[in-house]
Protein backbone atom coordinates (compact mmCIF):
# COMPACT_ATOMS: atom_id res chain seq x y z
CA UNK A 1 0.00 0.00 0.00
CA UNK A 2 2.97 2.20 0.89
CA UNK A 3 4.51 1.82 -2.79
CA UNK A 4 0.89 3.29 -3.90
CA UNK A 5 0.85 6.31 -2.15
CA UNK A 6 4.95 6.64 -3.09
CA UNK A 7 3.76 6.53 -6.71
CA UNK A 8 0.81 8.79 -6.31
CA UNK A 9 2.95 11.72 -4.71
CA UNK A 10 5.61 10.83 -7.56
CA UNK A 11 3.06 11.42 -10.47
CA UNK A 12 0.91 14.35 -8.88
CA UNK A 13 4.96 15.88 -7.81
CA UNK A 14 5.81 15.19 -11.23
CA UNK A 15 2.51 16.74 -12.99
CA UNK A 16 2.67 19.66 -11.22
CA UNK A 17 6.38 20.23 -11.92
CA UNK A 18 5.92 20.47 -15.75
CA UNK A 19 3.31 22.64 -15.43
CA UNK A 20 4.83 24.92 -13.14
CA UNK A 21 8.12 24.49 -14.84
CA UNK A 22 6.95 26.56 -17.92
CA UNK A 23 5.89 30.01 -15.61
CA UNK A 24 8.35 29.35 -12.34
CA UNK A 25 11.74 27.02 -13.16
CA UNK A 26 12.86 27.74 -9.32
CA UNK A 27 9.24 26.33 -8.07
CA UNK A 28 10.09 23.00 -10.17
CA UNK A 29 13.35 22.56 -8.83
CA UNK A 30 11.95 22.82 -4.95
CA UNK A 31 8.81 20.74 -6.15
CA UNK A 32 10.71 18.20 -7.19
CA UNK A 33 13.45 18.09 -4.54
CA UNK A 34 11.00 18.36 -1.60
CA UNK A 35 9.19 15.32 -3.55
CA UNK A 36 12.19 13.78 -2.80
CA UNK A 37 12.53 14.14 0.58
CA UNK A 38 9.10 13.32 1.25
CA UNK A 39 9.32 10.08 0.10
CA UNK A 40 12.79 9.35 0.90
CA UNK A 41 11.19 10.03 4.98
CA UNK A 42 8.04 7.72 3.92
CA UNK A 43 10.56 5.06 3.54
CA UNK A 44 12.73 5.44 6.53
CA UNK A 45 11.10 2.88 8.53
CA UNK A 46 12.09 0.20 5.77
CA UNK A 47 15.50 1.78 6.24
CA UNK A 48 15.42 0.80 9.94
CA UNK A 49 14.19 -2.89 8.92
CA UNK A 50 16.99 -3.30 6.20
CA UNK A 51 19.79 -1.62 8.28
CA UNK A 52 18.56 -3.60 11.34
CA UNK A 53 18.50 -6.84 9.44
CA UNK A 54 22.00 -6.02 7.83
CA UNK A 55 23.38 -5.51 11.10
CA UNK A 56 22.31 -8.75 12.36
CA UNK A 57 23.71 -10.29 9.26
CA UNK A 58 27.27 -8.74 9.50
CA UNK A 59 26.88 -9.31 13.49
CA UNK A 60 26.49 -13.15 11.98
CA UNK A 61 28.79 -13.97 9.21
CA UNK A 62 32.03 -11.45 9.81
CA UNK A 63 33.34 -14.27 11.23
CA UNK A 64 32.85 -16.38 8.59
CA UNK A 65 33.87 -14.15 6.11
CA UNK A 66 35.34 -11.19 7.14
CA UNK A 67 34.61 -9.18 3.91
CA UNK A 68 30.54 -9.18 4.88
CA UNK A 69 30.77 -5.51 6.47
CA UNK A 70 32.95 -4.37 3.77
CA UNK A 71 30.44 -5.22 1.32
CA UNK A 72 27.61 -3.48 3.14
CA UNK A 73 29.95 -0.45 3.54
CA UNK A 74 30.21 -0.65 -0.63
CA UNK A 75 26.90 -1.34 -1.28
CA UNK A 76 25.85 1.87 1.51
CA UNK A 77 27.93 3.88 -0.66
CA UNK A 78 26.80 3.04 -3.86
CA UNK A 79 23.01 4.03 -2.49
CA UNK A 80 23.89 7.24 -0.92
CA UNK A 81 26.15 8.10 -3.65
CA UNK A 82 23.16 7.67 -6.17
CA UNK A 83 20.39 9.12 -3.85
CA UNK A 84 23.07 12.51 -3.81
CA UNK A 85 23.42 12.01 -7.70
CA UNK A 86 19.92 12.14 -8.58
CA UNK A 87 19.18 15.43 -6.36
CA UNK A 88 21.91 16.76 -7.95
CA UNK A 89 20.59 15.78 -11.64
CA UNK A 90 17.10 17.30 -10.69
CA UNK A 91 18.40 20.33 -9.32
CA UNK A 92 20.54 21.10 -12.88
CA UNK A 93 23.82 20.63 -11.57
CA UNK A 94 24.65 17.57 -13.68
CA UNK A 95 28.60 19.15 -13.66
CA UNK A 96 28.16 18.73 -9.97
CA UNK A 97 26.31 15.24 -10.00
CA UNK A 98 29.26 13.42 -12.77
CA UNK A 99 31.76 14.51 -9.75
CA UNK A 100 29.88 12.91 -7.19
CA UNK A 101 29.34 9.69 -9.31
CA UNK A 102 33.61 9.88 -9.99
CA UNK A 103 33.79 10.27 -5.98
CA UNK A 104 31.46 6.97 -5.81
CA UNK A 105 33.16 4.91 -8.03
CA UNK A 106 36.79 5.92 -7.18
CA UNK A 107 35.93 5.03 -3.20
CA UNK A 108 34.00 1.45 -4.10
CA UNK A 109 37.28 0.53 -6.10
CA UNK A 110 39.68 1.88 -3.60
CA UNK A 111 37.20 -0.16 -0.89
CA UNK A 112 37.42 -3.50 -2.98
CA UNK A 113 40.84 -4.02 -2.94
CA UNK A 114 41.19 -6.18 0.07
CA UNK A 115 38.12 -8.39 -1.22
CA UNK A 116 39.90 -8.62 -4.25
CA UNK A 117 43.16 -9.30 -3.39
CA UNK A 118 41.47 -11.68 -0.61
CA UNK A 119 40.21 -13.45 -4.03
CA UNK A 120 43.20 -13.80 -5.74
CA UNK A 121 44.88 -15.34 -2.49
CA UNK A 122 41.92 -18.01 -2.10
CA UNK A 123 41.92 -18.91 -5.87
CA UNK A 124 45.83 -19.45 -6.03
CA UNK A 125 45.53 -21.33 -2.53
CA UNK A 126 43.22 -23.59 -4.40
CA UNK A 127 45.69 -23.97 -7.27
Amino acid sequence: MDMIKIAAIGLVAGIFSIVIRKTNPELSVIIGLSTGVIILVMTLDYLKEAVDFIRDFAEKYSGVYGGVALVLKIIAIAYICEFSVQVLKDGGESAIASKVELGGKLLIAVMILPLLSGFVELVVSIL
